[in-house]
């Protein structure tokens, strides 16, 4: 009878072994990385914004977000466009007008505030903003050293959550971009509210879910009108052209198509969001 109850106590402890051991083994299994072509061709989702800037019409704009890019262009000037690489964290804004490519690419916010910011966000309830997919929107209205900012409209985190994480990686890859010409603006010209949006609290807004309207003190607003998921994008919306020079912000153009940065995709030639895809 010992021996039986031995050998049964043996039989448990193989079976919890087992399932350890398969577990460790789960933990250290490579993920899958998607080629560029794999990531072009995934399914995204689609917003369709409208928005105004001061002093100017309304005029509308397409996001298109998948797991690998986004990209997104207005009725002002189809065919430019601006290009997030996901995988690169870098952005490309392409004019078609002067055929040049600006390319920001991420680099960290490493400068303290120039001035002292103290920048807060507080919910803002209301009985007038309608649901979306059963989902209540909260307003939150945005602070520094006690002045008015920044709206937002905002959603649960739990809407679109692949849409808000490429929306807070693009804002911080602008973020960097700001934070590097900050020691050369003068301080007669500096501003709470644009230190705290642009770069060092450039995600708050996004803190709780991502916003379908927002707007500033200074007279620009934007609202999500519609959006669509699932959708696969049209054969070259991710692609960049490849004969345009390319720059970033402070250099000449220091880029032809016979001097390809190393990071940099295989250009081809770029194309609008279309329907039947995007």
């Amino acid at each position: 009878m010992k021996c039986e109850q031995q050998r049964v106590v043996k039989v448990i402890l193989a079976g919890f072994l087992w399932m350890g051991l398969a577990a460790c083994a789960g933990q250290f299994t490579k993920p899958v990385v998607k080629t560029e072509a794999e990531l072009k061709a995934a399914p995204g989702t689609l917003l369709i914004l409208v928005e105004r800037e001061a002093d100017s019409e309304s005029f509308s704009s397409r996001l298109f977000v998948n797991e690998g890019y986004l990209h997104l262009s207005d009725a002002r000037s189809p065919a430019d466009f601006v290009l997030f690489n996901r995988k690169e964290k870098t952005i490309y804004n392409v004019s078609q007008d002067d055929k040049t490519i600006m390319v920001i690419r991420n680099k960290p916010v490493e400068v303290d505030a120039p001035i002292e910011l103290d920048y807060q966000g507080e919910s803002q309830p209301s009985s007038a903003i309608p649901k979306i997919d059963g989902r209540q929107a909260t307003h939150y209205r945005f602070t520094a050293n006690g002045k008015h900012c920044y709206d937002a409209v905002v959603m649960p985190e739990d809407f679109m959550p692949d849409v808000l994480a490429a929306l807070r990686e693009f804002r911080m890859v602008l973020a960097g971009e700001h934070a590097s010409t900050v020691d050369r603006t003068p301080k007669d010209l500096l501003d709470a509210c644009d230190l705290s949006l642009n770069i060092f609290y450039a995600t708050r807004h996004m803190d709780h879910g991502l916003p379908i309207r927002e707007w500033d003190r200074k007279g620009y607003q934007r609202f999500m009108k519609d959006y669509r998921i699932d959708l696969s994008a049209s054969e070259g919306t991710f692609d960049l052209p490849k004969d345009f020079k390319r720059y970033s912000v402070g250099d000449v153009l220091v880029q032809t198509p016979d001097t390809a940065a190393p990071n940099a995709e295989k250009e081809l030639q770029g194309s609008e969001l279309s329907q039947g895809g995007v």
